[in-house]
């Protein structure tokens, strides 16, 4: 791969989502393409909670359903440049209550924490919303800066999508579940009041950034300004460095709070460094380490440090039958450690596990083995078989005397039947040793088993 293939592979990954669509226009002028994107999710569980004190209550099958219409459309320029937008529209409706628990007659008692997605009584057992999703506007230099396009700018506003590297620290920028449905489909994940800033040059891209995140509870808004440097060394490696300051942006006032506002306020610095690096041609080494400088109160300053990070070996050959590619994964988050706003970039990825990664637990205070074999009977069709295994950095921070969590294993498969349809199904089974029989109560001692069906039409 050479520099201009690797520069223009960084400049789509953060970028927002391509979905498919209908063109309405394409042209000298620009073009306008419009699209509908349907997807929904079932599930069946057998012992969720593992059987434990918290099951009560909870349905055994439950489904989600996402429809999102949307536009995009970009305005030609002088010398190749483009103005830019996008706009779409998310309905999601939930039935059922998943196994988090959390849709489950959760009381909101406090008042102050009203809001448009939280109610002040009891979560139903249907709950759908209709909300718009992405709005955003930007400008792209084309050959402005150079007439290879070797050197580009781009700047952009609004709510819309952001990632860094594989989503550790920044991937989804709003809450979904509670009373917006789609927990699990999890189909809102711009952030909001957004600018974005791009320059790339050869094989280096540097950008800036401000988002706010969309979360279900108004007071634990946040917002995020950083820094993102990444660098091709050679065709086959990649050095990245972030600097991301989290702040509170609370809507509400400290009027009538439980909780004071010096409690409340988050002022975080996180440094973050990533590593890809392919040493021979089937191998492939990536890796990450954030360290963060937590200060706890408004008043004395207070500092906690945190750290977390992953390093993921994958030997893939894709000469063989089948095209295995094996991978192993080791992740700790300190007890300390902000997850912040992390996503789904592939299978395990950063919902670690379909249980116990989507529905239990949060990237803190945990340590985390992952095997993965990943085959391709077809072209058309991929298996994926995960193995997870986590422990408990300090099980006292949850009042706990054991660190051992227990073990995860999923078994997923993806159909692409054609170039709209995608079809997956899966089955997981969750394990709980001692450490997870004091997490969901003591007589939480059943192997948690659960079976998803899920389908996307993407037009």
């Amino acid at each position: 791969m050479k520099y201009k293939q690797i520069l223009l592979l960084l400049s789509i990954l953060p970028s927002k989502a391509v979905l498919a669509g209908y063109s309405i226009y394409d042209g000298q002028y620009g073009n306008l393409t419009t699209g509908l994107f349907l997807e929904t999710a079932s599930f069946g569980e057998i012992d969720n909670q593992s059987g434990g004190s918290q099951k009560y209550g909870l349905t055994d099958g439950f489904i989600d359903i996402n429809i999102k219409p949307h536009i995009e459309g970009s305005f030609n320029t002088y010398k190749d440049s483009r103005l830019y937008g996008g706009f779409s529209y998310a309905y999601t409706n939930s039935a059922g209550h998943d196994p988090s628990g959390f849709t489950h007659h959760r009381l909101v008692t406090d008042a102050t924490q009203e809001s448009d997605y939280t109610n002040s009584g009891t979560y139903l057992d249907y709950r759908d919303t209709v909300a718009p999703e992405d709005l955003y506007a930007g400008w792209r230099s084309g050959k402005i800066l150079d007439s290879n396009e070797s050197i580009t700018f781009d700047i952009s506003g609004g709510r819309q999508k952001y990632n860094i590297g594989s989503g550790f620290l920044i991937s989804y920028g709003a809450d979904n579940g509670g009373n917006r449905g789609g927990g699990y489909l999890w189909p809102r994940t711009s952030f909001d009041n957004t600018i974005i800033g791009r320059i790339n040059i050869y094989n280096t891209k540097l950008e800036g950034f401000y988002l706010e995140t969309r979360p279900l509870d108004p007071a634990a808004r946040r917002s995020y300004a950083g820094t993102n440097l990444e660098h091709a060394i050679s065709d086959t490696s990649i050095i990245s460095f972030s600097y991301i300051n989290t702040q509170n942006k609370r809507t509400l006032h400290d009027d009538n709070s439980t909780v004071s506002l010096g409690v409340q306020t988050v002022d975080n610095d996180t440094f973050d460094g990533r590593f890809e690096f392919s040493p021979l041609e089937n191998f492939k080494f990536n890796s990450e380490y954030a360290y963060q400088v937590k200060r706890t109160s408004v008043t004395d300053r207070t500092t906690l440090d945190a750290s977390g990070g992953f390093g993921q070996l994958t030997y893939k050959r894709e000469d063989l039958f089948l095209k295995p590619a094996l991978s192993y994964r080791y992740a700790i988050q300190s007890e300390n450690f902000d997850g912040m706003s992390p996503g789904m970039t592939d299978w395990g990825t950063w919902f670690q596990g379909e249980i116990s990664g989507m529905w239990m637990l949060y990237n803190t205070n945990l340590i985390t083995h992952m095997t993965k074999l990943d085959i391709n009977p077809r072209e058309d069709i991929s298996t994926h078989l995960i193995y997870f295994n986590y422990s408990f950095v300090d099980p006292t921070v949850f009042e706990q005397t054991s660190s051992d969590y227990g073990d995860e294993v999923n078994l997923i498969t993806d159909w692409q039947y054609n170039e709209s349809l995608k079809l997956t199904a899966s089955l997981a089974s969750f394990i709980p040793n001692e450490g997870g029989k004091e997490y969901m109560g003591g007589d939480a001692n059943k192997t948690w088993l659960q079976a998803m069906f899920y389908a996307s039409y993407n037009y």
